[in-house]
């Protein structure tokens, strides 16, 4: 929760760090003087974080530092009264200039440096070629140590005059454990597409749906399904906080409820039943070409009948779909291909390679389902949130007030309940720190007052 000590608004930023490294070392501190605004941006369907710094520069760096896109960009950076867990500190690589101009006078000039993190460089640069074998789970940690696991961050002296590595690498957190083992040869794929690869491969010990996927966010690199974090927020209650739509007569010295507020609130996306209908979400089929015995299987998933036995952003059993149970499907709307090989590794049980029949359908239709509802808000940045966190977002009924009653008590029963973060914009000033949201949910929500909802669930 937000501490009322230490923080006197809503967006309020402490910069620690915001340096440049030139490619012979010398240091710059960007703090003051220089930066106007830093954008970061996480994205759960991304292997890695991006952004860029807009900068007002009188020295002209560019010459000083011969900057030319090789440079590395030291941050850090809290939200005041946070504990030092929930600091966003990395090192990223900056890889090119744009947007150079002069302005007022010929003594100054603005451009943009964009960065990315520098374990994308050594995706680019390592080409794999080889083979791995074992649990699923292994070899992806594997792959990770070996070939991205980097230095999170460098550590600047006072005088940003020494520079050294942090001697603590990447972090992956294995979400929950895939059950299925792999046994293949990399044609030099790189380290990400690898693990991602092995992320469409997987099959959970634990869950029932198939969405296994593989990002970054300000903290940590993640691998894991999508069910597992809905479940953990639903059942243990782990939720950043409950959001409301910002109104004008807010009292501003309510710091810890104007944490909690969102602006520019827009759904850009909720049901498109065409979509569903062609898209494989409510039906699809997989024709699986057996290439060593000569023949093929007809493989058709249906997620209606499959729903109820995963966990959704509003719970296992609060949850309701946004189709009913009479929904036209057809699987041959939506069909694919896939081949496999028995005999390819012999001796090896349980290979990616003969699984694709149980993951397939099932994976297709959950990674459809995270964009049935999509919403894009503003809320005041908070260095403890990153992508793959939840948030219950109260969405207001539109109805009829009085003059008297303008209260946001009133909420839509389908469209509130708990939201997955998929994407973060970080907006960074000297002054403040807002974060734009994409969020999503694949549920509607039943809250066990409305009758109408408590009977079509049942129904369902």
């Amino acid at each position: 929760m937000v501490g009322e000590e230490g923080i006197q608004r809503a967006g309020q930023v402490d910069i620690k760090e915001l340096s440049l490294i030139s490619s012979d070392n010398q240091i710059i501190s960007l703090k003051d003087g220089f930066f106007s605004e830093l954008h970061l941006f996480e994205d759960m369907f991304l292997n890695y974080m991006h952004g860029y710094v807009l900068i007002t520069d009188k020295r002209n760096l560019i010459q000083e530092l011969n900057i030319h896109g090789e440079e590395f960009l030291n941050l850090e950076f809290k939200t005041p009264s946070f504990p030092e867990k929930d600091v966003i500190k990395k090192t990223f690589r900056v890889y090119k200039l744009t947007d150079r101009e002069i302005v007022q006078d010929t003594n100054t000039q603005t451009y943009t440096l964009h960065f990315m993190s520098v374990e994308m460089f050594n995706d680019v640069l390592l080409p794999l070629f080889g083979s791995y074998e074992g649990d699923i789970k292994d070899v992806v940690q594997t792959i990770f140590e070996s070939f991205i696991a980097e230095s999170r961050n460098y550590i600047i002296s006072i005088d940003h005059k020494e520079i050294k590595e942090n001697e603590q690498p990447t972090s992956l957190i294995i979400l929950n454990e895939p059950s299925n083992r792999v046994k293949f040869v990399s044609p030099g794929w790189s380290p990400f597409k690898c693990i991602n690869w092995l992320a469409s491969k997987s099959l959970s010990k634990d869950f029932q749906a198939k969405n296994f996927i593989f990002f970054e966010s300000n903290k940590n690199f993640y691998f894991g399904s999508v069910e597992s974090i809905f479940k953990d927020a639903n059942e243990n209650n782990i939720l950043l906080g409950e959001y409301t739509i910002s109104v004008s007569n807010l009292d501003k010295k309510d710091r810890n409820r104007e944490m909690f507020l969102a602006k520019d609130v827009k759904m850009v996306e909720t049901v498109d039943y065409f979509k569903n209908y062609t898209s494989g979400y409510l039906s699809n089929r997989l024709i699986y070409l057996d290439v060593f015995n000569k023949n093929y299987e007809l493989i058709d998933y249906d997620h209606i009948e499959q729903y109820k036995k995963q966990h959704h952003s509003s719970g296992l059993k609060t949850s309701i779909p946004v189709f009913s149970y009479q929904a036209v499907k057809t699987f041959a709307n939506n069909i694919s291909f896939y081949s496999k090989n028995p005999k390819l590794f012999n001796n090896f049980e349980n290979n990616v390679n003969e699984k694709m029949g149980e993951i397939h359908g099932n994976r297709l239709s959950s990674l459809l389902e995270l964009g049935l509802i999509k919403m894009d808000m503003t809320i005041p940045g908070r260095t403890d949130a990153e992508v793959g966190c939840m948030i219950k977002f109260m969405y207001p009924a539109v109805s009829p007030k009085s003059q008297e009653n303008k209260s946001l008590d009133n909420m839509d029963k389908l469209y509130s309940g708990n939201y997955l973060i998929t994407a973060i914009r970080h907006v960074i000033t000297s002054q403040s720190h807002e974060m734009h949201l994409q969020a999503v949910k694949d549920s509607l929500y039943v809250d066990g007052e409305s009758t109408k909802l408590v009977d079509y669930a049942e129904n369902f």
